[in-house]
Parts: C-alpha cells; sequence; structure tokens
C-alpha cells in the first residue's frame, strides 16, 4: 500500500500533530508520491523541497486556476468573487516574475530590519500590557487573550489602523486559513465568508489608503502608498492584495507560533530551561521552536510543464506540496529531529519561512515578536501549564493553528 494513503488529509483537523509522524513515514518511503487526499504531490526531503523552493523544477506560484478553488468556471466564480478573483493574483505569494519581483522589490523597504527594529519597543510594550492584563488570573484563553492580542496589535500598530480594528481579525483568519488553506475545494458557503471578509477589509483599507495619500504618515500603509521606482508604483488592486495578505499572515502565522510553542515549551522543562537560560542564543531557540512545532507545514504549487522527478512523471497543471513540516525534520539535516534542541544552529536550513524569491517577506518581524515574548511570557509565568488533554487545530494545510488554547498560569 503506498504509505501515502494512511494520511487522509481531508481530515487535517483531525490529524492534529499526528500529521508529523505520518510525514516522516511518507518521507522514509518515497521522497516524491501522489495522495488522492491532498490531490497532489507530496515532496517531503529537506532537499528536494529547498529544490522547490529554489526553482530547480519547473513549478508556479499561480494558483488562480479554478481547479485550486472549486467552481468549474473561472467565469462564474469571478460573478461570485470579485474581490478574491481581483486581488488574489496581486498577493505576492500567488506571483512568479516578472510581477512578483515587482511587487517585493516595491514592499521591501516596509519590512527591512531598520524598519523591524524601530517596531521593537512597541511590541515590548505592547506584549507587556497584555501580560499585565492577565496578571493574577488562574486560567486563560492563551489563543485569543494572549497571542491574538499580541500580534494584532502588533500588525495593526505597523499599519498604523486602531485597534478597533482588532475584533475583525479573528474572522477574517478564519475565513482565509478555511477557505484557501485547505485540501478540500471549499464549499461555495466558505467562499461566500472569503468574500465577506474581503469586503470588510476593503470598507478599512480604502478609506485609509486614500487619507495616506492625501497626508503620508509614515507608517507601513504609507510607505506602500508612497513605493516607487521612477514612475512605477503600486496600482490600487495592487495595493489592496498586499493589505489583506499582510494583516492576516502578518499577525495569524506569528499568533500560531506563539500559541503551538507554548504547549510545546510548557509541557517540555528541559527545552524551556534552555532557552531562559541562554538568552544570548534566544532567536537560535525560537528557530528551533518554529521547526519543531510546524506551524508551516506546506506550500503549495502548481506544476509550470511535465518534468520528471525522482523517477515520478509530473503533469503540468499538477498541484505539487512542498512539505516544509516534513523537511524540518529529515533525519538527513537535523540530528535528532523529533527533540527541540535550542542548541542547534539551523537558521539557514529550516524552512518555515519558504525560501529562494518567495523567502516570506515578513519574517524578521516574526521572530522580533517571538523573541521578546518568550522569554518574557516565561518570566512572569515559569508554572505555566495546558489544561487542553489534546490540542484541537483548525483545518488548514498550509499553516497549522490550534482553535485555542486554555492555560492555567499557575
Amino acid at each position: 500500500m503506498n504509505v501515502s494513503t494512511q494520511l487522509d488529509f481531508t481530515k487535517i483537523a483531525e490529524l492534529g500533530n499526528d500529521i508529523l509522524s505520518g510525514l516522516n513515514d511518507i518521507r522514509e518511503a518515497q521522497p516524491i508520491t501522489w495522495s488522492d487526499s491532498a490531490n497532489g504531490w507530496l515532496v517531503t526531503r529537506h532537499e528536494d523541497v529547498m529544490d522547490g523552493f529554489l526553482a530547480k523544477v519547473p513549478l508556479s506560484c499561480v494558483r488562480m486556476q479554478a481547479r485550486s478553488f472549486g467552481p468549474a468556471e473561472l467565469e462564474m466564480f469571478a460573478k461570485r468573487y470579485p474581490l478574491m478573483v481581483g486581488t488574489l493574483p496581486f498577493w505576492i505569494i500567488n506571483a512568479d516574475p516578472p510581477l512578483h519581483t515587482r511587487l517585493r522589490r516595491l514592499m521591501t523597504k516596509a519590512f527591512s530590519r531598520k524598519v523591524v527594529e524601530d517596531l521593537r519597543p512597541m511590541a515590548r510594550n505592547v506584549i507587556a500590557s497584555v501580560l499585565d492584563s492577565i496578571e493574577g488570573r488562574e486560567e486563560v484563553d492563551f489563543l485569543e487573550e494572549v497571542a491574538r492580542a499580541i500580534t494584532g496589535r502588533v500588525i495593526l500598530n505597523k499599519f498604523g489602523l486602531p485597534e478597533s480594528v482588532l475584533p475583525k481579525l479573528r474572522s477574517w483568519s478564519v475565513s482565509f486559513n478555511i477557505g484557501l488553506g485547505g485540501v478540500v475545494a471549499p464549499s461555495p458557503e466558505v467562499m461566500d465568508g472569503v468574500e465577506t471578509s474581503l469586503r470588510e477589509m476593503q470598507e478599512v483599507f480604502l478609506p485609509a489608503i486614500a487619507a495616506r495619500r492625501a497626508a503620508p504618515t509614515g507608517d507601513f500603509l504609507s510607505q506602500l502608498v508612497l513605493a516607487h521606482e521612477g514612475e512605477d508604483r503600486l496600482s490600487e488592486a495592487e495595493l489592496l492584495g498586499i493589505c489583506y495578505l499582510v494583516i492576516v499572515a502578518g499577525h495569524d502565522t506569528t499568533m500560531n507560533t506563539m500559541s503551538l510553542g507554548i504547549a510545546a515549551l510548557a509541557r517540555d522543562a528541559e527545552a524551556r530551561h534552555q532557552m531562559l537560560d541562554t538568552p544570548d542564543r534566544i532567536l537560535d531557540s525560537v528557530i528551533e521552536v518554529m521547526r519543531y512545532v510546524a506551524m508551516s507545514t506546506a506550500f503549495n504549487r502548481i506544476a509550470a510543464q511535465d518534468f520528471e522527478w525522482h523517477g515520478q512523471q509530473i503533469k503540468q497543471g499538477d498541484i505539487v506540496w512542498l512539505m516544509t513540516a516534513a523537511a524540518n525534520r529529515d533525519p538527513r539535516v537535523f540530528t535528532n529531529p523529533e527533540t527541540m534542541d535550542m542548541s542547534r544552529e539551523n537558521n539557514d536550513r529550516m524552512t518555515v519561512f519558504g525560501g529562494g524569491i518567495h523567502h516570506c517577506i515578513g519574517h524578521l518581524l516574526a521572530k522580533m515578536q517571538l523573541c521578546e515574548f518568550f522569554p518574557e511570557f516565561f518570566k512572569r509565568f515559569p508554572n505555566a501549564t495546558v489544561l487542553d488533554e489534546k490540542l484541537e487545530f483548525i483545518p488548514s494545510l498550509s499553516f497549522r493553528g490550534l482553535t485555542g488554547l486554555r492555560l492555567r498560569l499557575g
């Protein structure tokens, strides 16, 4: 039996952390294999995943084909979901060069090391404020009351948007993850939810963009509005596409890493003490947490042409899943990969942020927040314990997250 059939990706939420051991089995049985439940090819070994990221095989990020989103006719799709069709092609993760090159070039300054470092004092204040708010509590819903409260406020501050938008972030994230992050063609009702979220975002961003055009303030949105090379500027559709992606991915992925990281560290005293006892290595520790908890599970691509890969005949239009969670536990690259080892030095090998030209443009912002958060949390709550016997996951393959996380603060 093909070992890939042992993992039913249509039940990704029920699999939970069992997906990690399942991917290990697939990786060791066959480097590239077809999965009916994922409707695509699974690429599981580190070297091959990196070859996919580095364009050593002909893969495309242009995923606006009807088969990727469910409806049979793109014209019908466009009529029902005009905002989705109008902006998804301009999400940088859905673009190939030369469009990708142009968008990334115009976005880069807004995510530079200097910009992120300038945000660090604000992030520290947000973290302190949120943790102050739970002091003295016996139990807390960590996901919403802590993780989203922190990462949501940070991303809103970066955009220059008011905190009144914060309550909307949860519904936007849920609709995107369920509608765009799974392997099953979502129902029209689910896609309606994505379209509704995009409409709500549009209502937030269009006035904000107009205001920045009239009077730039120096925030991220102003930087996007003003970004140019010669006469080349971002169109309104491009601006909105960037804003939609960054507002959700910019807080949700970091929030999920924060939650999965707390769940893992609360149950692993040795790793926790390693992190706290070596503050000069906090970035290495955070990168190891990210590798281990596998928030980033897979990046999907579309085969740009027919080609052969490890004896498998890949056809143009096939979906190819670059399984970062499997690559990050490949024993060919990581010693004792099932152990969270804070002495590990793996920044140049860890694939959570992708690789090549699509390496996550916001990785510095995510790392900064996590490096500030974990030591401060465990300094205040060294005896925090997870109350959930079984972690419950959202139904998303690309980026894993929890539906909630109950902590006893101790």
